[in-house]
């Protein structure tokens, strides 16, 4: 007697479902990124091993290398999550609160949007800014990032800073420069955690003393 070897369940076969298991797979990615934040936050970045992540987020050691990657790439994922607040591959001056603040006519209103645009940011990722500076001394495949986050913002302050001079805002003798040089140490990650979590500011008295001060120093 002959034994046929052929599909299971009755020789159907079960229709591959894509959407499914993308959607498993982003899902996994989610926990895997928000177990990395938490415990990166925690604990410190070197203190945080891939088993740690993998309990946190209830997966397999494995599964967090696949899902994202080795502890570098962890971080910088994270990162980028939490600055824009999504995994959409949206750059943050295409995203809706900037495109309204490019689009605003009155310069005064505009400082106000970005204060607004940085008390939203940095609630979500001022912790994983600071963190990324402070491993990457240690940390030599991280070195790269943090200098290109460096970069990112230092560029972001010279839009916001571009959008004020095309509306003939700035202050008269201020160069944009200069004038990004300010909006760089003023709205700082930094500063955002000493006034909200040391010093206990709620995010909406940073908000107001971030747009007051930018208004006084840029505006013309």
């Amino acid at each position: 007697m002959s034994i046929q070897y052929g599909p299971r369940n009755g020789g159907v076969k079960r229709p591959y479902d894509a959407p499914r298991r993308r959607a498993k797979a982003a899902e996994t990615r989610r926990r895997v990124l928000q177990a990395a934040t938490e415990l990166f936050l925690e604990r410190g970045y070197a203190a945080v091993t891939a088993d740690d992540i993998a309990v946190r987020a209830s997966v397999s050691r494995p599964t967090v290398f696949v899902a994202v990657g080795g502890k570098p790439e962890l971080l910088k994922q994270a990162r980028d999550v939490a600055l824009v607040g999504d995994d959409e591959p949206v750059p943050m001056p295409e995203r809706p609160m900037f495109v309204q603040l490019w689009q605003e006519p009155d310069a005064f209103n505009a400082i106000d949007l970005y204060a607004r645009n940085m008390r939203i940011v940095y609630g979500r990722a001022a912790g994983l800014e600071v963190l990324l500076q402070q491993a990457a001394s240690s940390d030599p495949g991280l070195r790269e990032l943090a200098r290109q986050a460096i970069a990112q913002r230092r560029t972001g302050c010279l839009l916001v800073v571009n959008s004020l001079r095309t509306k003939q805002a700035l202050r008269r003798g201020l160069t944009e420069v200069a004038a990004r040089d300010e909006v760089f140490a003023l709205a700082s990650p930094e500063t955002y955690l000493h006034l909200v979590q040391t010093s206990g500011w709620s995010p909406r008295r940073y908000q107001s003393w971030l747009g007051g001060l930018l208004q006084r120093e840029l505006y013309g």
